[in-house]
């Protein structure tokens, strides 16, 4: 029996030495591949996967934009899945330590890893890290991953996540090379092949490039192996194909979406979507109505109800009938939905529609609200901005033009006349308040019957502007019922809530005793001149409101001239905004003409002139713009726009001579700060003889005049800043050689008041007033004068009550051996620097009981930070900042 147990004990020690990590033979390769696989990398795999679809469901998909093809969060929601992928990490780093077999083999003579799963933990760290968007060391692990084993099944796929991490971080060039590099490679997986074109569509929709983008999509949707990832693929082509106006094939996509039965959601709006892109030729609009109105009696479908509506809407727009379209996009903003991205894509539609008719200020407020209800994170939130940005510029310009020609009619009438008009404004104002309070009475009354109305759509709903609507009483600018007096008001009082019918209740005729349209658009162009001086004068009593009224009113010459002045920038504001922004050509013209018009002599002629004559270009009629053409080349030959005519590259060639000067001033520059001050003297004539007249002189000739100060006695500095003083009296730098002068002229003269003008000097030459750019709050103080990480808390805790939503940083550091700084950075500009100066200043037990005259608190701008770290001028920037920032 002793005999037996020995035996099973040798044969037990002879197993485990062959079992060896650094014998390459076929029971070590086994024990330590089953070890590998089953106790570490499948457990760590499926912590892996939890992690990955944890990211996933945390990642809202957006439906109100195009979605992104994969599924990765941002940083913050991959902090969520930390802990999984950390426990991944570590239990294949175990794998790695303990069964790596880098052994050199008996007939190959090669060092190689003999395990076969350790390239799989490799890469599989690889993923964790790239889930924790870890990416730069994701990076690191998946070319060691790709290099390390080049024979081995795993390297492609190791290199089509280094693909996907390059385009994380934007880096496309690189990701490009793999791109080629895998579609040529015949050991790439075939079952990895509808990934590859998803990142390759990623790639190309990186780029903008969108015809490739849907390429490679349709390719990724014909060959993805999981069901959910074809759905995806399939509902952005569908979105591609919709942005580019090819309806057939996104109503095809579409389809196929709900043929792969996704999530509710996703189905739900591939068919809303899917109806908005039927194609009107193919007799269809019957069934997908009887299916959207299905839809809508659907009880789970009552808070997609917005939803639905809008859809309808794309389908009456789709038949031509606009005005059905209208009322649909005004069901849908008053479900009462709570989706606010919805009611951004209903109110941009309905912007859209009165923008193309085009109906400037109804469409501006629709703009308006869409932006309201709009996430900033959208990527069309820049374009749909500029776009009612540009709207209120025209519209400004607009009512500027007829107000001061409503102000000069009254101006024109008698005194009597003048004060019986205002005596009927100031009565309208009364009867209109008096409606408007009547209006939200009946608002709840409205309400109850808005049920009514979702259960039965009238066939042909009413308009926005129904036709016969007169409007003679409507603000003095655009006499249409949809921004007449009550709309506005809406607008002002209740914001961009849910559409209700009241707000129509302004399509009415409103007479003020019997004065006419004009007359009355002028009247209610005082009251609403600006809302600041509307709402003060509304405050006064009778005779007083009607003497402030009185007052606006353009009586003698000056104001007359200063009126037409308004009007001269206002028509030609305008006609600039109708060409670049909104690309109405014939409204542009009709700007431009009549400004020159009626004021002949204006001083837009010029610009005028030529912008009529790219304008006629535009429209394509050549004989009206060889007109204007050929005013301008023959009456104003030396002008830059006859010349910019003559010549299309005369604007950049001037840039590229501006370029030039702008390096010669900067090296000039850099020659002061290197204090290489006759240099800067010689380079002063220099720019003479090769910019004359430039505009960058005023600072040549200060940066002398300060050369100057450096290297010679004080009356040569004084004469030459006084040079400089009566060359430039209008530019900045007058200013600041007369702050010199003062200075200059109140000290006393003795070595330290030399050192102390020598810093004046440096200080007005180094730093510059930027108010405008980023800006930091900084204490400046000696080595020990403060209590640093005291400070730094008390700062944190005034923060996080006083400006949590900001999340400002805190830092410190050294200046030089001698002087210490803690910042709070980054504010957007001086303003808001400025706030935060005051407050922390005032803070009780802050700032304010720190005394110590080696302590400074400052504002300073990234650029002069820059300059006070490379030059110490401690003191000469503090003076700087009391100057620009304090006094």
């Amino acid at each position: 029996m002793k005999k037996i147990h020995i035996l099973f004990l040798l044969l037990g020690l002879a197993i485990w030495s062959s079992c060896s990590v650094k014998k390459n033979n076929i029971v070590s390769r086994n024990y330590h591949g089953t070890i590998t696989h089953y106790n570490f990398y499948f457990n760590a795999r499926e912590r892996m996967k939890q992690g990955a679809q944890t990211l996933a469901e945390g990642t809202e998909d957006k439906y109100d934009r195009i979605l992104p093809i994969f599924k990765y969060g941002d940083l913050s929601k991959a902090k969520a899945i930390f802990p999984d992928m950390d426990e991944a990490i570590k239990k294949v780093s175990i794998a790695i330590s303990r069964n790596s077999m880098v052994v050199k083999g008996k007939r190959d003579k090669k060092t190689i890893e003999r395990n076969k799963w350790i390239d799989d933990c490799y890469l599989l760290i690889g993923k964790c890290q790239f889930y924790k968007h870890d990416y730069w060391t994701a990076i690191e692990t998946f070319q060691y991953t790709s290099s390390e084993y080049k024979n081995s099944p795993i390297r492609p796929v190791a290199l089509l996540w280094l693909t996907k991490t390059y385009l994380e971080l934007g880096k496309t060039t690189d990701a490009v090379y793999l791109l080629d590099y895998l579609k040529n490679d015949k050991k790439f997986p075939i079952e990895m092949k509808g990934d590859y074109n998803a990142t390759l569509a990623q790639y190309h929709w990186l780029r903008n490039d969108i015809p490739r983008t849907i390429e490679a999509l349709a390719a990724a949707s014909a060959t993805a192996s999981k069901k959910d990832d074809r759905a995806r693929y399939n509902f952005i082509l569908g979105q591609l194909y919709q942005k580019q106006g090819y309806l057939d094939s996104a109503f095809t996509a579409y389809q196929k979406v709900i043929k792969l039965n996704p999530s509710y959601e996703m189905a739900f709006n591939a068919r809303i979507n899917r109806a908005r892109c039927y194609d009107i030729k193919s007799g269809s609009g019957d069934v997908v109505k009887r299916e959207l109105n299905k839809m809508l009696k659907d009880e789970k479908n009552k808070e997609y109800r917005d939803q639905i509506y809008y859809a309808l809407a794309g389908v009456a727009r789709q038949e031509k009938d606009e005005s059905l379209a209208v009322a649909y996009l005004n069901k849908s903003l008053r479900t009462g939905s709570s989706n606010t991205a919805q009611s951004a894509l209903s109110y941009l539609e309905l912007a859209d529609i009165f923008l193309k008719r085009p109906e400037y200020m109804p469409a501006a407020a629709y703009y308006d609200s869409c932006l309201t209800n709009l996430s900033k994170d959208h990527p069309d939130y820049i374009d749909i901005e500029e776009k009612r940005n540009s709207l209120d510029r025209l519209v400004r310009n607009l009512k500027v033009i007829v107000l001061e020609d409503s102000l000069q009619r009254l101006a024109s009438l008698s005194p009597e006349e003048r004060k019986t008009k205002i005596d009927s404004l100031i009565s309208f104002e009364k009867a209109e308040k008096e409606r408007i309070a009547l209006a939200v009475k009946e608002k709840q009354k409205l309400e109850e019957q808005q049920v009514i109305e979702e259960k039965q759509l009238k066939s042909q709903p009413r308009s926005l502007t129904p036709a016969g609507s007169t409007t003679q009483g409507a603000w003095y600018f655009y006499n249409q019922s949809a921004i007449s007096f009550g709309f506005n008001e809406f607008l002002k009082k209740w914001g961009t809530r849910k559409q209700e019918d009241n707000w129509r209740r302004s399509e009415k005729t409103i007479e003020i005793d019997g004065a006419t349209s004009s007359e009355t658009d002028a009247i209610d162009s005082i009251s609403k001149k600006n809302d600041v001086l509307s709402d003060s004068i509304s405050k006064l009593d009778g005779d007083h409101r009607k003497d402030a009224y009185l007052g606006q009113i353009p009586t003698t010459a000056q104001q007359i001239k200063e009126s037409n002045s308004k009007i001269i920038e206002a028509y030609y504001n305008a006609g600039i905004i109708y060409r670049e922004q909104l690309s109405n050509y014939p409204e542009s013209v009709n700007s431009f003409e009549k400004l020159d018009m009626r004021f002949p002599d204006n001083k837009y002629k010029l610009p005028s002139y030529y912008n009529l004559y790219r304008t006629y270009l535009l429209m394509k009629d050549t004989v009206k713009a060889n007109f204007y053409k050929d005013y301008l080349i023959t009456n104003f030959p030396e002008s830059e726009y006859s010349k910019l005519i003559l010549n299309p590259n005369f604007f950049k060639e001037i840039q590229k001579k501006t370029a030039v000067l702008e390096v010669f001033y900067e090296n000039t520059y850099r020659s002061y700060t290197n204090e290489q001050y006759e240099l800067v003297i010689n380079r002063k004539a220099e720019s003479d003889e090769l910019f004359p007249g430039n505009k960058l002189a005023p600072k040549f000739s200060y940066l002398k005049a300060l050369a100057i100060g450096k290297t010679k006695p004080v009356a040569d500095f004084v004469l030459s800043l006084e040079d400089v003083v009566r060359s430039y009296p209008k530019d900045s730098v007058s200013i600041r050689a007369n702050e010199i002068l003062e200075y200059i002229k109140h000290r006393s003269d003795s070595p330290d008041t030399s050192k102390a003008l020598s810093n004046v000097i440096d200080s007005s030459a180094i730093f510059t007033f930027k108010p405008e750019s980023p800006q930091y709050f900084m204490i400046l103080y000696k080595n020990s004068a403060l209590n640093t990480p005291d400070i730094i808390s008390k700062l944190k805790a005034y923060n996080t009550v006083n400006f949590q939503e900001e999340n400002y940083a805190i830092t410190n550091g050294n200046l030089d051996l001698t002087f210490q700084y803690i910042s709070v950075l980054t504010f957007k500009d001086k303003e808001a620097a400025m706030n935060y100066y005051i407050g922390v200043m005032n803070e009780d037990g802050l700032l304010n009981k720190i005394q110590d005259s080696e302590v400074k608190f400052v504002i300073i701008s990234q650029d002069n930070l820059v300059q006070l770290s490379r030059n110490k001028l401690i003191d000469s920037y503090n003076r700087f900042f009391q100057r620009n920032y304090i006094q």
